[in-house]
């Protein structure tokens, strides 16, 4: 964990994989593949609770990719939850106010850290390692999606306790009247000015992107965390170039 907040402070950009399915061995591939992070969905995607420690152990077994996870929404018990499990960095959708942003901060504020969520080392327990401090604690990404969230996200990114912001392109599309893949004027303004305000309160700006391609423009505009492919949508590409080179 020291090793990634170290990377990411001397400003490193992280490739990442988006699981939206709950494969084992597809976590495994992809942090075998050098992924610099590979986050699991709860919003979307297939993961639950129940899955998270076999799908952690799995992306660990293989790499060092930083385990990651997106709560499926801006709740204390959740986001506290995947700290317990030892979840590295933690993103939190739909936030839309500085009230909304304190709230994800303080449920990853263990009391050692002066915070007043309870003391969880279920992860530690697992291993015979409890622990009774948590200084280090999970980092913290935050989303900007919405009219509201885009409206206040200079305030957002000041907020102590947040680590980046993170970019859910489709619908911030939808907040400027655009449509996802349909990308505008105003649409690529939102963006800008939401990697600006990052970078201006020193926090991370992190985007989703679809694959590769989109994810090497996206770092030449000045984004650092940025998810480079989806396993469900790699994996269609692979199987239909390879049939198309089969029949061919």
């Amino acid at each position: 964990m020291k090793t990634h907040r170290a990377r990411l402070a001397a400003g490193e950009v992280y490739n990442g994989l988006w699981m939206m399915s709950t494969s084992q061995e597809l976590a495994k591939v992809g942090s075998a593949a050098g992924y610099d992070y590979v986050c699991l969905d709860m919003q979307h995607g297939f993961t639950r609770p129940t899955d998270i420690l076999r799908l952690t152990d799995a992306i660990r077994a293989s790499g060092s990719a930083l385990v990651t996870a997106r709560v499926a929404a801006n709740r204390f018990t959740e986001i506290g939850m995947l700290a317990d499990a030892g979840v590295e960095a933690v993103i939190v959708p739909l936030v839309s106010s500085v009230a909304d942003a304190e709230a994800a901060a303080a449920a990853l504020d263990y009391p050692s850290r002066g915070g007043d969520r309870s003391w969880g080392p279920t992860a530690e327990l697992m291993h015979d390692a409890v622990q009774d401090t948590r200084d280090e604690r999970p980092l913290l990404f935050v989303m900007i999606e919405n009219r509201e969230g885009l409206a206040n996200v200079e305030k957002i990114c000041e907020v102590p306790g947040i680590d980046g912001v993170y970019i859910g392109p489709a619908d911030l599309a939808f907040a400027v009247d655009s449509l996802p893949g349909q990308s505008n004027d105003a649409h690529a303004e939102a963006v800008a000015r939401i990697r600006t305000a990052a970078d201006a309160a020193g926090v991370i700006p992190g985007i989703h992107c679809g694959d590769g391609a989109e994810a090497r423009t996206r770092k030449e505009q000045g984004f650092r965390f940025i998810t480079s492919a989806g396993d469900i949508g790699a994996a269609g590409r692979a199987f239909r170039e390879d049939l198309a080179t089969a029949r061919g």
